[in-house]
């Protein structure tokens, strides 16, 4: 049941964002022209294309993305006093294959990042570190697991690791981190994820009655850099990070609805 829970939301994240949905579009464009429908079918495919470039360039890619990434802004300090959090929690960002011929993986860039920014602040507050990630697929290591061997091995942590190593999705991150915090008294965290990913990451621990203070790491863009006549090119990157963007509203637009129906059923 979860398997195909997991494959429904999967394929509708697929076909609801970019390139997806430009795909639908288009066909939709061209079954129209085929059942005599023309304005409205060369309407939908040239919707498809301006939108498809749009989301292609720097201009596209940046509007797309900052409402999200400056929805936080960095950490520069760890918090003091009586009101510091507890633990850091990192949430995993995928795995790559260690090798080409090898069944091992390991974490991917994205992941990477996340690990390091939680290092350092495992480093400043000698806090525990809950890495939060299941298994990618059947047969293999949680992501957790590999999480935590990369904070001990590779980035030096000493202070305690506890891996989360159920969740699949963001909203069970939550909800599973929680349960296992509950088990160590803690109810207030610091938040390591990609700052793109932290709005939605915030909404739903928060959702799971954890108080949350925000590390956004990862930063797709330079926003620093001035936009020129070259923001204007389609490229395949910033392609990408608008799907990505899309995504995280999607994800925004499918909590809100959780929220609501839990209002609607108080």
């Amino acid at each position: 049941m979860l398997l195909r829970y997991t494959t429904v939301l999967t394929l509708a994240s697929a076909l609801l964002q970019p390139p997806g949905v430009l795909f639908l579009l288009a066909m939709l464009g061209w079954l129209g022209e085929v059942l005599g429908w023309r304005y409205w079918g060369r309407t939908l495919i040239i919707l498809a294309l301006g939108i498809l470039y749009f989301f292609s360039t720097a201009i596209g890619a940046r509007l797309l993305l900052m409402p999200l990434e400056n929805r936080y802004p960095p950490l520069n300090q760890p918090l003091t006093g009586a009101e510091h959090p507890g633990a850091i929690v990192v949430l995993g960002g995928g795995e790559v294959m260690d090798s080409p011929h090898s069944r091992l993986e390991t974490a991917n860039a994205r992941t990477l990042v996340r690990l390091m920014a939680a290092a350092r602040l495992a480093r400043q507050t000698q806090l525990p570190v809950v890495p939060s990630g299941g298994a990618p697929r059947f047969g293999v290591a949680a992501e957790a697991t590999t999480m935590a061997h990369i904070l001990r091995q590779d980035f030096h942590v000493t202070s305690p690791i506890w891996p989360e190593t159920h969740s699949y999705n963001t909203a069970a991150n939550a909800a599973d981190s929680r349960t296992l915090l509950a088990k160590h008294h803690i109810q207030k965290i610091y938040l390591v994820t990609s700052a793109l990913h932290m709005p939605r990451a915030v909404a739903w621990f928060r959702l799971s009655h954890l108080e949350v203070i925000p590390v956004p790491t990862d930063y797709r863009l330079n926003q620093v850099r001035e936009l020129k006549l070259d923001s204007w090119l389609p490229r395949a990157i910033f392609m990408e990070i608008s799907s990505e963007a899309c995504h995280e509203y999607l994800g925004l637009l499918w909590l809100w609805l959780q929220e609501q129906g839990l209002d609607n059923g108080k």
